[in-house]
């Protein structure tokens, strides 16, 4: 793992762990708001239902008063008009009143007409709680709230509910009514619902958040080391330039001593050995090694030029690009017996000294190439200039770009070498398959394309080094 991806994760890593911890802590206090707000919505429902409650038995209360303090009738007549009115009070959909006698009697019940007339003392709810006997003992002792279970008349089910009675001491009567209880879990469960999606929207847009964030983090960094990786390649493509400046620079000051002073003293001393040499005809023991060594200075000055002509021929200096390409196409056929056919168009001042130089380096390594690994019999050179652009083409009958190559013909060290030059001056280098079958090498710089700055300061640089 190196630096880059260390500190990515170093970065990223915070952000996600704070993210889950948000997360849980957010999953852990919606729960406890859920149960504390559930219960303070249970708390506030209860009494409100409390308080209706207590305001219907009161106004039950007030009903029967009148009868049961009542003494110009009968107690029965009293008793069959209190019935009467309790018959009659209902509210809402599962309201009503009932009566029970103090031995569990059921005398009013207008939900359920077939529990009266029937004792109910024993009576027990799905909870065990002995409902009809707990409603009137609480009834007698002045009245409670008590929750029991008990059929709920619009639904047919049971549900829990809410009762409250009072005792008539002088007909040992149970008057008492009640309030279903269920709406209380479905009011709860809109609520935690509510919450629940509240909080789960609240942990999507954190996810998103986090993503976003960590999205966001990955990207600058790509765009960090897109940037450092651009300025890195400029920076290597500047030394690049400057060091193949350099290599040029030597190359010419090789060539030239070479040119002018080791061959020029070769001649020099070949012209006093054809002296002596002519001085010592007649004597074979003196002339033939003369002549020997003669021969000898003659391949040595021979090599010499070679070797000048392969560091820094000095036509591309003094006769231009065209004249220095010619000279390479005639001494690659030469020596290697492949026809080169040349179209070599004059170049003037499109192109600076660099340029030139890089165009020449190009279309040497390109002969080398072919030479090498094309088995080509011919091979054309074109240099084709316009008012916007100069073109080297050069292509052979050879092999061209086999799949199963591996050699430097099809793509290594050579060509990346021709890339990098071209590629510092801003031109373009294509490669495709010829027309004659083997490898065409396009190279192609704009007449006004920008000449790398830097050149002179990197070479000075490496001069100073």
């Amino acid at each position: 793992m190196n630096f880059r991806i260390k500190l990515l994760a170093i970065t990223i890593l915070p952000v996600v762990l704070i993210s889950l911890a948000a997360l849980i802590l957010i999953n852990i206090q919606s729960h406890q708001l859920a149960e504390v707000q559930g219960a303070a919505v249970e708390k506030m429902i209860r009494d409100s239902k409390e308080s209706e409650l207590r305001n219907y038995i009161k106004m039950a209360q007030s009903a029967v008063e009148p009868f049961y303090q009542w003494d110009n009738v009968s107690k029965i007549q009293a008793q069959k008009y209190v019935s009467d009115v309790m018959q009659q009070m209902t509210f809402g959909q599962d309201g009503y009143f009932f009566i029970f006698k103090a031995d569990g009697t059921n005398l009013v019940h207008p939900r359920q007409p077939e529990l009266v007339g029937h004792n109910w003392i024993d009576l027990e709810d799905s909870q065990g709680r002995r409902v009809i006997s707990d409603l009137i003992e609480l009834g007698r002792q002045g009245g409670s709230f008590y929750q029991y279970v008990w059929n709920k008349p619009s639904s047919g089910a049971d549900a829990e509910k809410l009762g409250l009675s009072f005792f008539l001491d002088k007909w040992d009567w149970m008057i008492g009514s009640g309030l279903y209880m269920d709406d209380i879990a479905a009011q709860i469960g809109s609520i935690r619902q509510q919450l629940e999606n509240n909080v789960e929207q609240t942990q999507w847009v954190l996810i998103v958040l986090a993503v976003g964030a960590v999205a966001m983090t990955s990207l600058l960094f790509a765009v960090i080391h897109i940037s450092e990786q651009r300025l890195a390649d400029s920076r290597l493509k500047k030394v690049a330039a400057g060091i193949v400046e350099t290599q040029e620079n030597e190359r010419k000051r090789v060539s030239r001593e070479l040119h002018d002073g080791i061959s020029q003293l070769l001649v020099s001393a070949r012209y006093g050995l054809d002296q002596a040499h002519s001085n010592a005809l007649g004597n074979s023991a003196i002339a033939d090694p003369i002549e020997k060594s003669a021969n000898a200075i003659s391949s040595a000055i021979a090599e010499i030029r070679r070797i000048s002509m392969a560091l820094r021929p000095s036509v591309l200096d003094e006769l231009g690009l065209a004249a220095a390409l010619k000279s390479l196409c005639d001494d690659f056929e030469a020596q290697t017996g492949v026809t080169v056919h040349s179209d070599i168009q004059t170049v003037g001042d499109l192109l600076g000294e660099r340029e030139k130089t890089t165009y020449y380096r190009i279309a040497q390594e390109a002969l080398t190439n072919i030479a090498k690994h094309a088995q080509a019999t011919d091979a054309w050179v074109e240099l084709v200039t316009s008012k916007r652009a100069v073109t080297l083409e050069i292509r052979d009958n050879g092999v061209g770009l086999s799949p199963a190559s591996t050699t430097d013909y099809g793509g290594g060290l050579g060509m990346q070498n021709m890339l990098e030059r071209i590629e510092s001056h801003g031109g373009q280098l294509r490669r495709s398959v010829a027309p004659e079958g083997g490898l065409c090498l396009r190279v192609l710089l704009q007449k006004n394309s920008a000449k790398p700055k830097h050149q002179d300061a990197a070479h000075r640089q490496l001069e100073n080094a």
